[in-house]
């Protein structure tokens, strides 16, 4: 079974589905990427794709800029947090394979 964490972080939404989940236009969502709130992946033919976890980004800095944080305080904040999240992503997920692999253990056993 494949951990939902993974499934969201599967970039497979393009740009027009992110603008209306997110209410904020393709030029904003291009400019947070070249401000290095988030990194879109690329699809056949070089077309922007994002995942469920950058819509939820994306929200999270729309509100945030809503509050009067600027764009350095917000990336700051990502920078900080990505390094924590990276290392519990990490071990999230380490977990999670430990797990499959104990169940197929049981499975070969039988």
């Amino acid at each position: 079974m494949v951990d939902e964490h993974l499934k969201k972080d599967l970039a497979i939404l393009p740009i027009s589905t992110v603008r209306a989940l997110t209410n904020l236009s393709d030029r904003q969502i291009r400019y947070y990427e070249s401000q290095d709130l988030l990194t879109a992946k690329r699809g056949k033919g070089g077309q922007r794709r994002f995942s469920l976890n950058d819509v939820e980004r994306l929200i999270d800095i729309r509100s945030m800029m809503e509050s009067g944080d600027s764009l350095k305080d917000i990336r700051d904040l990502y920078r900080t947090n990505r390094v924590k999240n990276q290392n519990s992503d990490r071990k999230k997920l380490v977990k999670s394979l430990e797990s499959e692999f104990l169940k197929i253990g049981r499975l070969e056993k039988n």
